[in-house]
């Protein structure tokens, strides 16, 4: 379909142009004419595809529906992780154990962004709505919370980063998660203080900074701390050294409070940024 469509389109296109060349005095109005005739043709055959389209979709909604229908009556049920949501969760593996305990198979699927939701995974939608069904609407959820539980504790001395972690703040003295990242800057600043020489920002637009990140373990010890410091203005490197020393001195001594996964202590990764006058 789309291959006789080019050649359609292809095949006008070359006629229009060869007609346009050949009569000079009637450029501007050939090139008009040419034009139409071109978008014309796109859309009608656009159109009449998109329609085939929408008529196959249909009938393969309803097929994988009828399906769907059919297998559950057998008493078979499928749980599908869906394709750009499955490395998200973690906990994969474990939610598939406990799945089959329940007998509900697991399989995959994919979402396309140029089909209609309404007109793609119906077999595994009519297989979500009855599990749901079954054993509630909040079955999946609460299998999936003790599929976490079960991954963190097997993987309990594993380095989290700190986006997998509870949003509880990590810094002494906070109370929320949100100010975490507002506390741990304003204290760093009343301690350190810009040399003399230090040339501040002139350009509003662009920042300068540095950044930290370093392994929170488990006993509220630190380890493996990495910076990256840029400078707007490159006369200020040769302060290097002594901000990175002030903020390594400030990482070190602050009392962090361990990460939690899932209500479990574990080790994570935590990230620093201070912005520069």
């Amino acid at each position: 379909m789309i291959l006789n469509t080019g050649i359609k389109v292809l095949s006008s296109l070359i006629i229009l142009t060869c007609f346009s060349l050949k009569n000079k005095r009637f450029e501007s109005r050939s090139e008009s004419l040419f034009q139409k005739q071109s978008d014309t043709i796109i859309s009608k055959e656009l159109e009449e595809y998109i329609k085939e389209e929408r008529k196959y979709l249909d009938s393969q909604c309803v097929t994988e529906t009828a399906r769907a229908q059919a297998d559950i009556k057998k008493g078979k049920l499928v749980y599908f992780h869906y394709f750009g949501m499955v490395e998200s969760y973690r906990s994969n593996a474990e939610m598939d154990v406990l799945l089959k305990q329940k007998n509900i198979e697991v399989g995959t699927a994919l979402y396309y962004c140029t089909v209609p939701p309404e007109l793609q995974n119906c077999y595994e939608d009519v297989m979500s709505k009855e599990i749901d069904r079954k054993f509630g609407p909040k079955f999946i959820d609460s299998l999936r919370h003790i599929a976490d539980v079960q991954y963190v504790k097997k993987n309990i001395d594993k380095v989290y980063d700190f986006e997998e972690c509870d949003t509880i703040s990590r810094y002494p003295g906070s109370k929320s998660y949100g100010d975490f990242f507002k506390d741990y800057e304003k204290d760093f600043w009343k301690n350190v203080h810009y040399p003399d020489e230090f040339e501040y920002r002139k350009d509003k637009e662009f920042y300068s900074s540095i950044s930290a990140k370093f392994t929170l373990h488990k006993n509220g010890t630190v380890s493996d701390i990495d910076i990256d410091l840029t400078f707007q203005n490159k006369k200020n490197y040769k302060y290097s050294s002594y901000f990175i020393n002030e903020i390594k001195k400030f990482i070190k001594k602050t009392k962090w409070i361990p990460a939690k996964t899932m209500g479990i202590t574990v080790n994570s990764r935590v990230p620093l940024t201070l912005f520069f006058k």
